[in-house]
């Protein structure tokens, strides 16, 4: 793996910030392993019925409370979805709509849900 400086990293996140660049391809390894077809189906449902709560997506999808806890976390970690506590609740919010992968380098991009408006 190449190293990178810390200055470097730096200045390439103020880029990607400014609109000037987009962000580096990631290694898609451990991304590939997170996405079941479950996994998959959990993102697409999140994305196209935006659940108001993990209790919503457990209903929309017939998946049991820790299964959709569990899947909502891996997804997170992987920065694909974000998870916005509301007092008791937990509301899942779609974080990219569309994945790039490159097997031959072995890296993804991703491609942001737009903001609404």
């Amino acid at each position: 793996m190449k190293r990178t400086s810390l200055a470097t990293l730096r200045d390439e996140m103020r880029a990607v910030a400014r609109g000037e660049r987009a962000p580096a391809p990631r290694p898609a390894a451990a991304l590939l392993a997170a996405l079941s077809p479950e996994a998959i189906e959990l993102l697409g449902v999140v994305l196209r019925e935006r659940p108001a709560s993990v209790a919503e997506v457990v209903r929309l999808t017939g998946r049991s409370q820790p299964n959709i806890s569990r899947s909502l976390q891996q997804l997170a970690g992987h920065g694909l979805v974000r998870l916005v506590r509301i007092g008791r609740e937990v509301r899942p919010e779609p974080l990219v709509r569309a994945l790039r992968i490159d097997l031959s380098e072995g890296t993804y991009r991703t491609e942001a849900v737009q903001a609404a408006g």
